[in-house]
């Protein structure tokens, strides 16, 4: 046995002497599990009205591209009824995962539009106004609010700026430009509490996606902050983890959502109501997915995966990804949709 067998074998292990005690069996600690079902809720209780629905599975859904590289406003439409058909809450638009810092303005304000429409307020609509220069991203702003989008998004200062004044001054501005509430995308690097909690005096600034694995820095900074905000797990392999941190994320947002959205639904749902044996055994085969994946830095594979399922949403964009060839992409199908099987 290996060492990462030893580990995930210790922690099953202790999940099902966890479960042992609920079920009456000598000697497990007393936990959350040894409680009724009906009392248990991992994720936090939020009250104000922004936060309502804001929990679960959310995708960052993949911008569809025709063979002439203009955005199909009919496959985003066709995206949207597969995930919601699959228990997804919210929809993520024109993240990273949507390409956003290769689309023009006028593609990112007519994604918007194609994505609030197709969901037509069936769930959640969160739309990414992240940008290099930070009056663009106030403009996609005041865009998402008038669009109808439920919560705007963004990263920190890209290329420039890379500083706490900087990035103060960046939030400051895009939250200040609608009335929709802001979340900030805090994408794999060093989230430092002390330093962190400060953007949340930003009136509208009120959730979090984190793509990392440093948990409880978030939780020391959640506790450092004096409102209520909503944090969701943005590390696809790690969402698991990451909602084991009782009363700290609301769900999560994922690339490979787009691809097995029941998977990442459940997960939610059993972290919900504390079943993580359960959970564990779903993460463990999604992440048997992303692993696949791991091996195609090409980014284009990941919406090839698509194509398989009957949702062809072209290429990505130079240089986060390059075309495929039939010949690669018949023997790239061919590995991948047993993986798929049930999607």
């Amino acid at each position: 046995m290996n060492r990462r067998e030893f580990l995930g074998t210790a922690a099953l292990a202790t999940v099902a002497g966890l479960q042992g005690k609920a079920d009456g069996r000598e000697g497990a600690p007393e936990t959350l599990a040894a409680r009724p079902r009906a009392a248990v809720n991992t994720f936090p209780v939020l009250n104000g009205p922004e936060f309502q629905g804001m929990e679960g599975a959310f995708v960052p859904i993949f911008t569809p591209y025709t063979k002439d590289d203009k955005i199909n406003g009919d496959m985003v439409g066709k995206q949207v009824e597969r995930l919601l058909k699959a228990g997804v809450k919210g929809f993520y638009v024109g993240g990273g995962t949507g390409e956003h810092v290769l689309l023009s303005l006028a593609e990112r304000k007519y994604l918007a539009e194609a994505a609030i429409s197709a969901v037509n307020r069936r769930a959640k609509v969160i739309i990414h106004v992240g940008c290099t220069y930070t009056e663009d991203s106030v403009r996609l702003a005041k865009h998402a609010e008038k669009s109808g989008a439920d919560w705007i998004a963004t990263l920190g200062p890209l290329v420039f700026g890379q500083n706490f004044d900087a990035s103060y001054y960046h939030y400051s501005r895009i939250a200040g430009a609608s009335g929709l509430p802001l979340m900030i995308y805090c994408w794999y690097r060093d989230l430092v509490p002390d330093r962190e909690r400060k953007f949340y005096e930003i009136p509208n600034l009120k959730g979090l996606k984190y793509t990392g694995r440093d948990f409880w820095s978030v939780q020391e900074m959640r506790k450092m902050v004096d409102k209520e905000i909503v944090c969701f797990v943005g590390d696809d392999p790690h969402l698991l983890s990451g909602l084991a941190m009782n009363k700290l994320f609301s769900g999560g947002i994922g690339t490979t959502y787009n691809l097995i959205p029941k998977d990442y639904v459940a997960i939610c749902r059993l972290a919900k109501e504390g079943r993580f044996a359960e959970a564990a055994a779903i993460q463990e085969h999604a992440n048997h997915i992303t692993y696949f994946f791991s091996k195609y830095p090409n980014f284009s594979y990941r919406k090839a995966g698509m194509r398989v399922l009957g949702y062809d949403c072209g290429f990505a964009r130079s240089p986060f990804g390059q075309p495929i060839s039939e010949s690669d992409y018949a023997e790239f199908a061919k590995a991948i949709t047993p993986l798929l099987a049930g999607a």
